[in-house]
């Protein structure tokens, strides 16, 4: 089936948990560095232009990054942990099962909860990185200090807790340099319970978290290993180099230390981190692999941005899965939150591609989702065990939002997706409980009604702030965004009622969904592209952010009057679209000034927003403004994947050609889930894959060139597969078997 452009021509078509209190809330954010130059860390000539076919993750590393351009200095992650890199040349901060995020303070320095790391000095003096890199699988530090080139390079072993070092020397001088190097155990603190082992081995234990943690120096000190220092006597020749190695280990209080940490040991578990992490890589998006129980589609294109846009952020998905808790490909939210929390909201931004990838997981993972009550909190915080399934499912009654105003959508768009991807028809009788899998569905998309303040109101109230979008203090209670979002629940819930015989029950929805439309309709600013949002109180705010556009365009788009499309666009792309990100609120709104935190305010987005936003430019049939929007965006990516949140910054923060870079102030995290949206808009919107719950799936607008050309091979669709052309004439579908 062709899907025409919707408005070119007419179709039928308990406690609150939020982002920012696992931050710490309540901690005061810091200005804005105001830097006088233009980021010094641009990538330059991608080199994504080399090939068209599958990226390594070599390719996919960063080009070397100018640190004191950079908020987050580059992490760390095995498929069970998560480190970070401090911006000096050898301090890593390492939580092992805990909360490693502490304090917003920084940039670059923020406080993590952490076993003190360790530090180095280079005759008596200590040194900050200027430069660094980020891999899946390392992370690389560099400083220059008089002729020598200082290289730091750490990697985490493979899911265990084990970090390593390679520190190496290197002489660019045309004499010999003599120098000494001592690292301290813990820089800073005053040593506790500390002891020499053996040499090379120093054990110290944190009274804190309860661990100790183990350091083993592998090329053994000339001058001496005490409890405190290790020290060397280094001499190198010019043009050549000198390594120093060694790994921290963290083991029980009292128990005994590993056995066999050889140097052998050493490069075999170096050179293991890095092919497991490109097994890993590769199985990803091989049919029938040895890993995932499904697989990403693989995208082959000349079209250098894309592709880049679409493997980072797959390869977001990678850095984020652990394989240590009840689900064994689980993606967590944010690897510096408390271990196994999953945000419903960012999950569901991801949904088509987790169905593709894991869908024997993400159906184990649906089924705890729904024996949920969705207005309870934010997240859901996966454990070792799964806990125990009720007998009966009982929620509150009246108003009771007391967890994200998203979740009713985020879980039933993860259960619809899972169902049309993997067409498993039978997982609809599956029992949750005393309900069935669509009796829950039933439940979500008919939850606004609860939210409603009065019985005669068509418009549901999602509640305050922290309900919605946390730090806009305006955008609260009856918001066009998720009442849109109710229309299509209901629209979707019909037809599969319409599939399982029960024509009275489609009718009914789709009955009620066009009365919330109109009712949503109400809302919009005539002229103005934009959308208010109604209060309690009766006062109606206007509403300049880039959430409604991206939900009223994505679920709205066949409704929408054309000069309302045209009005909406004018908009975003007046106020929001910038050279190389957007911003998620217009300077323009009424509560920009109060509102400004790097993932929904004014100073930049919260890194799922250019992709539906260019998911629902093209909705509303504006492809020549949403591709290239899309392919600029690729500037924004060059410190590895995606994360919570870029911003702009530095003098020209305000301007259209401000310099763009991961946020971390406010409590945002170096990386997360939600930038599986960028993948989710590839496999969606620009091949259009529209999965349904019975035959071939239909693509998005078939006959509308997008202006890219490439092909998605593997894309499997019920258990069949399929490669999906895009060239000069749209879209064309080929079964692969």
């Amino acid at each position: 089936m062709k899907h025409k452009s919707p408005c070119r021509k007419k179709e039928q078509s308990k406690t609150t948990f939020t982002r920012r209190r696992f931050c710490e809330a309540g901690a005061s954010a810091l200005a804005m560095a105001l830097v006088p130059a233009e980021s010094l860390a641009s990538i330059g000539e991608s080199r994504f232009t080399r090939a068209p076919g599958f990226p390594t993750l070599d390719e996919l590393g960063t080009e070397w990054l100018d640190c004191s351009q950079l908020a987050q200095m580059p992490s760390l992650h095995n498929f069970h942990e998560m480190a970070a890199c401090a911006p000096d040349l050898v301090g890593v901060n390492f939580l092992p099962g805990g909360q490693l995020y502490g304090d917003e303070s920084g940039p670059r320095w923020p406080i993590y909860y952490s076993l003190p790391f360790c530090g180095m000095t280079i005759d008596d003096r200590s040194y900050e990185s200027t430069s660094c890199r980020w891999f899946a699988f390392q992370a690389v530090r560099r400083a220059q200090v008089g002729d020598l080139d200082v290289v730091t390079t750490n990697r985490l072993v493979i899911e265990d807790t084990v970090v390593m070092w390679r520190v190496k020397f290197t002489n660019n001088g045309v004499t010999a340099k003599s120098f000494h190097v001592a690292l301290t155990v813990d820089p800073g603190w005053k040593p506790m319970n500390r002891e020499f082992i053996g040499p090379g081995e120093i054990r110290a234990t944190s009274d804190k978290w309860k661990m100790d943690y183990v350091y083993h120096f592998f090329d053994l000190p000339q001058n001496k290993t005490d409890g405190q220092f290790a020290k060397w006597q280094v001499s190198v020749a010019p043009s050549e180099s000198r390594e120093i190695r060694f790994l921290m280990y963290v083991v029980e209080p009292g128990k005994p230390g590993r056995s066999g940490l050889t140097s052998e040991w050493f490069e075999t578990q170096w050179e293991r981190t890095k092919a497991e992490w490109e097994n890993r890589w590769k199985s990803t998006f091989k049919p029938d692999n040895d890993f995932f129980s499904g697989n990403a589609p693989l995208l082959v294109t000349n079209d250098a941005a894309i592709r880049e846009i679409y493997y980072r952020s797959v390869l977001t998905l990678l850095v984020l899965l652990r394989t240590n808790l009840w689900s064994n490909r689980t993606f967590i939210t944010s690897g510096e939150r408390p271990k196994g929390v999953v945000f419903y909201w960012d999950t569901s931004l991801f949904s088509t591609l987790f169905a593709l990838l894991e869908p024997k997981q993400m159906k184990e993972q649906i089924k705890l989702f729904l024996e949920q009550d969705p207005h309870e909190s934010a997240v859901i915080v996966f454990k070792t065990e799964r806990p125990p399934s009720p007998k009966h499912l009982e929620v509150p009654t009246g108003w009771d939002l007391r967890g994200y105003a998203a979740n009713d959508l985020s879980i039933f768009r993860l259960t619809w997706s899972y169902l049309v991807v993997t067409q498993d028809k039978e997982f609809l009788r599956e029992k949750i409980a005393d309900q069935t899998v669509l009796q829950r569905m039933h439940v979500l998309a008919a939850n606004w009604k609860k939210l409603r303040l009065n019985p005669t109101d068509q418009l549901a109230d999602y509640g305050g702030a922290l309900n919605l979008l946390e730090c806009v203090p305006t955008y609260i209670n009856r918001v066009p965004s998720f009442n849109s979002a109710n229309v299509w629940m209901m629209r979707e819930l019909a037809e599969i009622f319409d599939e399982n015989g029960d024509g009275a029950e489609a009718r009914q929805l789709r009955l009620d969904a066009d009365v919330m439309f109109k009712a949503v309709m109400t809302l919009y600013e005539p002229r103005k592209g934009v959308w208010a949002s109604l209060h309690r109180d009766g006062t109606r705010v206007e509403m300049r952010h880039c959430y409604d556009f991206a939900t009223v365009g994505r679920f709205l788009a066949a409704d929408l009057p054309r000069n309302v499309c045209r009005e909406m666009v004018d908009f975003v792309q007046r106020e929001l679209l910038m050279e190389k990100w957007m911003r998620a609120q217009s300077q323009l709104d009424v509560a920009a000034t109060i509102s400004d935190r790097p993932d929904h305010g004014p100073m930049g987005a919260y890194d799922a927003w250019p992709a539906v936003t260019v998911d629902a430019l093209c909705r509303l049939g504006y492809w020549n403004i949403a591709v290239p929007f899309l392919r600029r965006t690729q500037a924004a990516v060059y410190e590895g994947v995606y994360a919570q949140a870029r911003e702009f910054y530095g003098v020209k923060r305000r301007e259209r050609d401000a310099p763009v870079r991961i946020a971390q102030r406010q409590g945002c995290m170096r990386e997360c889930t939600g930038g599986g949206a960028f993948a989710e808009t590839v496999l969606c919107t620009l091949f259009g894959y529209l999965p349904k719950l019975s035959g071939a799936p239909d693509l998005l607008n078939a006959d509308t060139p997008r202006g890219f050309n490439g092909e998605l091979r593997h894309l499997r669709h019920g258990t069949k597969t399929y490669t999906i052309h895009s060239g000069d004439a749209g879209l064309g579908l080929q079964i692969e078997k």
